[in-house]
C-alpha cells in the first residue's frame, strides 16, 4: 500500500515540475516586444528598419498574441514549449504595407509548416532581447518594451 502512494506522489511531483518549466519559459515570452533587426548568422549581415519606418511590435499574452506594423494589425494564438514557438493562427488586416512590414509578414509566412498547419519557429531570450530563429541561422531580434 505504501509503494502505491509513493509512486502516485512521485508521478504528481514529476508532472508538476514539467508544467512549471513550461510556464517559466512562457512567462519570459509574455509582454511586448519591438522588432529591431534581422540577423543572418552565416553572413553576419544585419538588416535594420529603413529610416522613418513604423515600428513593428508584438505582445504575447497567455495563449494569444497581437501586434502592429504601423499600417496593419495582426493577431492569433500561439504555443510555446521550451524554445519552440508555434503560431496556431495568424490573422491580419490587409492595407498596403511598408517595406519593413512586408519583410515581417513574408518572414512569418516562410515559417509555415503545411504538415503541422502551424507557423513554426525557435526562440530564445537574452538580455531583454527576444531572438526568433525563422530559418537556419536567420533571426528576428526584438527588444522588450514592457
Amino acid at each position: 500500500m505504501l509503494d502505491k502512494y509513493t509512486v502516485i506522489l512521485f508521478l504528481s511531483l514529476l508532472s508538476l515540475g514539467c508544467s512549471e518549466d513550461d510556464e517559466l519559459v512562457n512567462e519570459t515570452l509574455l509582454g511586448s516586444w519591438e522588432l529591431v533587426n534581422y540577423y543572418n548568422e552565416a553572413t553576419d549581415e544585419i538588416n535594420k528598419p529603413p529610416s522613418g519606418s513604423d515600428p513593428i511590435s508584438i505582445t504575447f499574452e497567455e495563449t494569444d498574441f497581437q501586434g502592429s506594423t504601423g499600417r496593419n494589425n495582426f493577431f492569433g494564438d500561439y504555443n510555446s514549449e521550451l524554445n519552440d514557438l508555434s503560431f496556431v493562427s495568424f490573422v491580419g488586416t490587409e492595407i498596403v504595407e511598408s517595406e519593413w512590414g512586408t519583410l515581417f509578414f513574408q518572414t512569418i509566412a516562410s515559417t509555415y509548416d503545411s504538415e503541422e498547419e502551424l507557423f513554426v519557429m525557435k526562440f530564445n531570450i537574452e538580455n531583454n532581447l527576444l531572438i526568433i530563429e525563422y530559418n537556419q541561422s536567420r533571426f528576428m531580434r526584438f527588444r522588450a518594451i514592457r
